[in-house]
């Protein structure tokens, strides 16, 4: 049930796992890598197909997120 990419990143740190599989996560958003990595300051490439989708690049990123994550 790991769900944020701040909780497998905790998982892992703690020595709790060696790895962490996300089938339902993936399921619910196929970019969940991408934006983990985003969260983390990690750079990606992207394909060259979904350059324009990058967050950097495509002013509606941080609309589309907002909307389709949970308030806290």
């Amino acid at each position: 049930m790991i769900a944020d990419p701040d909780q497998a990143e905790e998982i892992l740190a703690a020595g709790k796992a060696d790895m962490v599989v996300m089938a339902r996560a993936f399921l619910d958003n196929p970019r969940w890598v991408w934006h983990a990595a985003e969260r983390f300051g990690v750079e990606l490439p992207y394909p060259p197909q979904y350059q324009r989708s990058r967050h950097d690049l495509w002013p509606g990123a941080a609309l589309a997120r907002a909307v389709s994550q949970p308030s806290s």
